[in-house]
């Protein structure tokens, strides 16, 4: 049996084969650029070193580059090696950073047993993995993009910026990009009538209230406004006409992934397990698989190992009378993102949840402190599930009897607190003040208005 070390770079792989004495018993560099199937060549490179060549072990420090996985697709068994141990090992042997003795050096590490095995995931999971950090990063271009058009506006145009309330989705909403795109300068929308930007609203997909909804961006476009020069305000409007069309692009980008998304959830193997947690969405749920996989078992071992993989398991540091607990960084930021928005999505779905938090909280932690603690518990009870099949169990999860008296359960959330309700008496005790327009001050419906504020259902 003899074991390979590969230092892979963007154009070709050096290749090192040592057997169970430490030996060096072949060297070769694979170019791609020579090679249509590197992995052939690779292949046709062992077989006359070792009579057993397809147990090779082949370590390497990337094992998500496409040399490494089509490899371990043919058979050979890929492990892999840490690169910062790799470092280390190399800075205390004095060994020189070349791609040759990187190599060698991996090749030793793998003989030593000083790498993990990779564990891969069904073809189900790796496709749901892949269409989920499009989906993420779709998500981070689509908010990119909305900032640099927040931005632009800002410096010709600020009324616009708040003419869409975030209720409808503000300016990414399709009524918004519409309207924009049509009129991305002051005095474009104020040549629009009621009637253009009724049918510009009927384009975009609104269905009630046209009309009345075209006044109000009448009104709103008919405002003086500060004005620039018309030369340099069209040029301004080239820019914003570009950004609109950037937001665009990635607005439907993002819907066509989510829905992309969806299809891979629920294909997964334990979409049936986590679409029964409370609070977890098609999103967060198909982000909490990816990372996870389908094997989690024979890939972490426990749950405290995938605890302290999603860095949400602290780490103690001793020294003498010293004791001190830090935050774990080295860990899936992916995952530890995914699971800060899960717990904070379960403080609001979940009595169980929403009792921890509050506990926590009253216990002195700190708002991101209570949410990493509640993940925790969070990632080991899907482990659990995960591992034994058992259905989510609220109860279970946080120690609770949800038949009993003293169980927890979620507090009603008003749409006004006591100020925000005294406020809203005091402006429509004033003369002229409409209740359609304190409604749209609170962002919240008119009904909320006369049923909390007014004390009375409104009357059809």
């Amino acid at each position: 049996m003899i074991f390979a070390g590969c230092d892979w770079s963007d154009q070709w792989i050096d290749v090192a084969v040592v057997d169970r004495s430490g030996a060096v018993v072949g060297e070769t560099r694979i170019v791609y650029a020579e090679t249509p199937d590197p992995v052939a060549c690779y292949r046709e490179f062992l077989a006359p070193l070792a009579r057993r060549w397809r147990a090779t072990v082949t370590g390497i420090e990337d094992v998500n580059i496409l040399f490494a996985r089509a490899l371990a697709a043919s058979g050979l068994e890929v492990v892999h090696v840490d690169p910062t141990r790799a470092a280390r090992h190399r800075t205390a042997q004095g060994i020189p950073k070349t791609d040759r003795a990187d190599a060698r050096l991996i090749a030793s590490m793998t003989l030593a047993g000083q790498a993990r095995p990779v564990v891969a995931s069904s073809p189900e999971a790796e496709a749901l993995r892949i269409v989920a950090h499009a989906h993420r990063a779709a998500v981070a271009r689509r908010t990119e993009a909305l900032h640099a058009l927040r931005a632009g506006l800002m410096r010709i145009w600020p009324t616009a910026v708040t003419a869409w309330p975030s209720s409808v989705g503000g300016l990414r909403s399709a009524q918004a990009r519409a309207v924009l795109a049509a009129a991305p300068t002051p005095r474009a929308a104020a040549r629009l009538d009621r009637t253009a930007l009724g049918e510009l609203l009927s384009a975009a997909g609104r269905k009630r209230s046209v009309q009345n909804e075209a006044e109000r961006l009448r009104m709103i476009f008919h405002r003086p406004a500060m004005l620039l020069d018309p030369r340099v305000e069209d040029a301004e409007g080239l820019r914003i006409s570009h950004l609109v069309a950037v937001l665009d692009h990635a607005v439907r980008r993002a819907d066509d992934l989510e829905r992309d998304l969806e299809r891979h959830y629920a294909a997964h193997r334990f979409h049936p397990l986590v679409k029964g947690v409370p609070g977890i969405g098609t999103v967060l749920g198909a982000y909490l698989l990816a990372e996870i996989g389908d094997r989690p078992v024979e890939r972490f071992g426990s749950g405290r190992s995938l605890a302290a993989y999603a860095g949400v398991a602290p780490v103690t540091w001793a020294s003498g009378q010293t004791v001190r607990v830090a935050f774990r960084r080295a860990s899936s930021r992916t995952l530890r993102s995914t699971l800060h928005t899960t717990a904070f999505s379960l403080v609001g779905h979940s009595p169980g949840a929403h009792a921890y938090y509050t506990m926590r909280r009253s216990s002195g932690d700190a708002h991101a402190t209570a949410l990493r603690k509640l993940g925790r518990k969070i990632v080991l009870s899907l482990y659990h599930c995960m591992a034994t099949g058992l259905p989510y169990d609220d109860g279970a999860a946080f120690g609770y009897d949800p038949a009993a008296d003293d169980a927890p359960s979620l507090p009603r959330q008003l749409p006004l607190d006591e100020e925000q309700i005294m406020i809203a008496r005091d402006m429509l005790a004033a003369p002229g003040t409409t209740v359609t327009a304190t409604a749209r001050t609170f962002g919240v419906s008119t009904q909320t208005i006369y049923r909390h504020v007014l004390g009375r259902h409104r009357t059809r």
